[in-house]
């Protein structure tokens, strides 16, 4: 069993989880070299931290809304793949 302290986000997202708990399964998972996949991608959280741990991400999120907090959060500047965003 974890203990990992819950997160917050200022834009709207009603799900927001600690950058802490994808952190672990991605060490835990995924090697340098691999890719991340997050099929519910949300408010990006698994993005962001797969890109600060220097691993390529692939994030799904059919929410238009969900797709810009992803853009920020990664800081990614160009256009997605419809609803795929890739880190």
């Amino acid at each position: 069993m974890w203990q990992i302290s819950t997160a917050k986000l200022k834009d709207a997202h009603f799900a927001v989880f600690p950058e802490e708990l994808p952190e672990r399964i991605i060490k835990a998972c995924c090697p340098p070299d691999g890719i991340v996949l997050d099929p519910f991608a949300g408010s990006g959280t698994t993005g962001k931290v797969s890109r600060e741990m220097g691993r390529k991400s692939i994030l799904i999120e059919i929410n238009p809304e969900y797709v810009e907090i992803i853009k920020k959060r990664c800081k990614i500047h160009t256009k997605p793949l419809s609803s795929f965003v890739l880190c």
